[in-house]
């Protein structure tokens, strides 16, 4: 008997056999549990994953104007829309006042995500983004972070915290002058 579909172990709906990726949550369904003990630390953490993000379907009508998108790679949808400021990417463990993208349902604590990983923050030029010590660190566009130092987050970055894999869309923030 083949297996024909595989439930996520984080929301438990079915998704197809050949998924990567919940199509519900966006949970990596790809090895999700081969280093389930390894929680503070993912010694397995490759500096890889820099392939390219190619032909997507996104609706850029969902990127919210002065705002930014942040999607888990093989979705369509965003996990995360913000007009603030600035906001907190990590597993949020008590309230707090300031905006927090919160993944640790889609897997966060498996994936290697800090509770206070990175912090993404408005700019005139755009955003920028701050690893905030995480443990197993943040990377944008294939190059790994030095802590508490503050990096450009252009449109279209690819970011990997821990093992998670995401991009970033947003409508730039640069008023141009018009000639006359």
């Amino acid at each position: 008997m083949a297996i024909s579909e595989r439930f996520c172990p984080v929301c438990k709906n079915k998704n197809e056999r050949e998924a990567l990726v919940c199509k519900f949550c966006g949970a990596s369904l790809d090895r999700y549990f081969s280093d389930a003990v390894s929680t503070t630390r993912n010694g397995d953490v490759q500096p890889g994953g820099t392939e390219k993000v190619e032909e997507l379907l996104i609706d850029e009508a969902l990127i919210p104007a002065g705002g930014i998108a942040v999607y888990v790679v093989g979705t369509a949808n965003p996990v995360f829309l913000s007009t603030d400021r600035e906001f907190i990417i990590g597993r949020k463990m008590e309230e707090t006042r300031e905006a927090f993208l919160d993944l640790s349902n889609m897997g966060g604590y498996l994936l290697g995500l800090s509770r206070r990983h990175a912090r993404v923050r408005r700019v005139d030029a755009g955003y920028e983004i701050i690893d905030l010590g995480s443990t197993n660190g943040t990377w944008v566009n294939g190059e790994r972070l030095t802590p508490n130092q503050v990096y450009p987050l252009a449109s279209g970055s690819q970011l990997r915290l821990g093992r998670m894999r995401f991009f970033v869309l947003y409508r730039s923030t640069v008023k141009t002058k018009q000639k006359t």
